[in-house]
């Protein structure tokens, strides 16, 4: 019977690349065994099995290795579609480099999350990678360290919960960064643009930091701080799904109000892009230009405008692709339990320039 009308074995790739089964078994599973295997001889076989078409039987392998070969990815199902995209697609592409599949639950409720972690317990997945569902300051933090404690690897992203290993951004050095940064390029007036739950640091945690480090800088600098705290709102039932889907306009809606209690600010420093475009939008419609009046610099990338409605919008991006990477090389080489705060990378662009010339007071300086 012809290779193409039927599937490929491991008896294939033995007879095509002239070595014994067993040759061919060691190589493609990666272990050693009794019989030593020369670099020639592995690079041969691993040539013949991708030139026939080969792939390894998964439910062997399974029985074989004592592993399912699945992780799991719990994440809330709303909020930022943007964000969940990209983060599920790099948690994605490290799992297939790892020869892995993984298996989504979404979730709108915390229920519906206790729900979820047990049919990836029945699925029998070798990991859990979440994104913790929260509902005010509760969570399912006890049925994660449960899991935990029964030996099952996980590994929760940006939310933390207590004991449990976890990958995340340091949001506080991030607020420390940015409102550093404006402070060098000579700007005085700098307005923290957040959520209303930044002095929470259960409910906001990452709002709460940067907010924490901001105040700090400009206390040190002699300067007053001044936050805008923007009320998107919580459904009836808890749901964070809507949190986010309306800051934009939230946020527009809000401005007059809480801006026509103070002078103009020369700098918005915001927790995300989409509160930064609709106060950014406010400002711009009122005659303020970007960023030559008021300097925006977002400390996440949650949301992107094109910039021929708003220019683009200077930030610390979310390293969605190393947060997924090593999310999945911690589940699948569990260690001792630790954060592992992303390295933060910042990108500059229209909505601030952190070498500029600006005046003030009649004078004309540089900042360097």
């Amino acid at each position: 019977m012809p290779m193409g009308t039927r599937k490929i074995t491991i008896n294939d790739v033995a007879e095509r690349a002239q070595v014994s089964k067993s040759v061919v078994s060691i190589v493609l599973s990666g272990r050693t065994g009794t019989t030593r295997v020369s670099e020639k001889t592995r690079r041969h076989v691993l040539s013949v099995a991708q030139a026939i078409h080969y792939k390894p039987n998964l439910i062997a392998r399974s029985l074989h290795e004592h592993k399912s070969f699945l992780l799991a990815y719990l994440c809330t199902g709303g909020g930022s579609w943007g964000l969940s995209t990209r983060m599920l697609r790099s948690i994605q592409n490290a799992c297939r480099k790892a020869d892995y599949s993984l298996v989504v639950y979404p979730c709108e409720s915390l229920e519906e999350e206790r729900i979820n972690l047990r049919a990836a317990l029945d699925r029998q997945v070798d990991g859990i990678i979440a994104t913790p569902f929260m509902n005010g300051n509760v969570t399912n933090a006890a049925e994660y360290e449960k899991i935990a404690g029964d030996g099952m690897p996980v590994v929760l992203l940006g939310t933390i919960c207590s004991g449990l290993p976890g990958v995340t951004r340091d949001c506080g050095e991030i607020g420390r960064m940015a409102t550093e940064q404006l402070l060098k390029a000579g700007r005085r007036k700098i307005f923290f643009l957040t959520y209303e739950n930044y002095d929470d640091p259960l409910a906001g945690p990452s709002s709460h930091a940067e907010y924490l480090s901001y105040a700090g800088v400009m206390r040190n600098a002699g300067l007053k701080e001044r936050v805008i705290a923007i009320h998107l709102g919580i459904m009836g039932n808890g749901n964070t799904s809507s949190y986010k889907a309306s800051a934009l306009e939230t946020s527009y809606a809000q401005a007059e109000g809480i801006l026509k209690s103070y002078d103009w600010p020369d700098a918005l420093l915001a927790s995300s892009n989409s509160l930064a475009y609709g106060v950014g939008l406010y400002c711009r419609d009122h005659g303020k230009r970007i960023p030559e009046d008021i300097a925006i610099l977002s400390c996440s990338d949650d949301y992107i405008l094109p910039s021929l409605i708003f220019p683009r919008l200077s930030c610390y991006p979310l390293e969605a692709a190393e947060i997924g990477r090593k999310a999945v090389e911690m589940c699948l080489n569990p260690g001792e339990r630790k954060i592992f705060h992303i390295r933060q990378n910042y990108r500059e662009l229209d909505s601030f320039h952190e070498q500029s010339t600006r005046k003030q007071g009649g004078f004309q300086y540089a900042v360097s």
